[in-house]
């Protein structure tokens, strides 16, 4: 059985995925997401509905858990 999602303050370290045309994201940005521990991956979605993966440790560095 995997390990349960939550919540956690991430910040970004770097922007793989192409960007939509109206993101506002920058580097350095920190924002809340969902984490995943088993893919090590964190789901967000930004103010303009743009989904977004990052990984905790490469694109992205985990500040706190909610």
């Amino acid at each position: 059985m995997g390990k349960v999602s939550y919540y956690v303050i991430f910040e970004i370290l770097k922007i793989e995925q192409e960007s939509e045309e109206d993101s506002t994201i920058e580097i350095g940005e920190r924002f809340v997401g969902l984490y995943h521990p088993d893919s090590n991956e964190i789901h967000f979605t930004d103010e303009n509905g743009q989904q977004w993966i990052f990984y905790d440790g490469d694109t992205c560095s985990i500040i706190d858990s909610i």
